[in-house]
Parts: C-alpha cells; sequence; structure tokens
C-alpha cells in the first residue's frame, strides 16, 4: 500500500508538470524516506531492549555486591579479628538496612584499596607488632 501511495503522489506530481529526473528523484527520496522510517523504528526497538537487559544486569549488580559485601565482612571477621564490626548484631537473620549499608561501605572502600581491606588490616596488624 505505501508503494501505492507513494506512486498516486508521483502521478500527481507528473501532472504538475515535473520532469522524469526530477520524478525519479522525487521517488528514490520516498525509498530513503521510508528506509529512514524502518531503520528509526529498528534503533527505537533496539534501545528498548537495551534497556531491558541493563535492567536486568543491575538487578544481578546489585545482588553480586550485596553478596560480595557479606563475604567480605565474613571474611574481616573470621580472618582478621575485626569482631567489633558486627558486635551486638544478632546471628541467623536478614540484615538490616543499616548492615547492608556498612556492608557495602566497607566493600567500597576494599575495592579503593591495593590488596583489599582485608590485606590492609593484615599489614596494619603486622606494623602494629
Amino acid at each position: 500500500s505505501t508503494v501505492q501511495e507513494n506512486m498516486s503522489e508521483i502521478s500527481v506530481s507528473a501532472s504538475s508538470g515535473l520532469t522524469e529526473d526530477q520524478l525519479d528523484r522525487l521517488a528514490g527520496l520516498e525509498r530513503l524516506d521510508a528506509l529512514d522510517r524502518r531503520d528509526r523504528r529498528d534503533a527505537c526497538a533496539a534501545a528498548e531492549a537495551a534497556a531491558v537487559r541493563l535492567g536486568r544486569l543491575d538487578r544481578l549488580d546489585s545482588f553480586d555486591a550485596e553478596a560480595q559485601g557479606r563475604a567480605l565482612l565474613k571474611r574481616l571477621v573470621d580472618e582478621c579479628g575485626q569482631e567489633h564490626l558486627v558486635s551486638g548484631w544478632p546471628r541467623d537473620r536478614e540484615a538490616s538496612a543499616d548492615e547492608r549499608r556498612l556492608q557495602s561501605q566497607l566493600l567500597a572502600l576494599h575495592r579503593s584499596l591495593a590488596g583489599g581491606l582485608d590485606g590492609y588490616v593484615c599489614r596494619a596488624r603486622e606494623l602494629l607488632e
């Protein structure tokens, strides 16, 4: 139907005194416009799909970071003698928002230090001995 619409526009233009070359260029422009519309539509669909995938990855990263924060805190307590970080926390339950915030802060600090936070604590202990 789009081709028929374009042809009817061209036939109307033909009656307006356009040359054959001008009509060919007009038809070519119409085809380019149609391709451009299709490309924009495809790009929008691809962008929407990418946003969905990115949202899934963000949720996975958030879950992964939370697990890494828990593991880091466990290492600090079990291997580095940092029990004071969790003193007063009830065991065997879900972490509270404050506890998750501490885990997140510890993980950020861990990632910013050469050798990590646990390495830093171990080096500090060696220097203090």
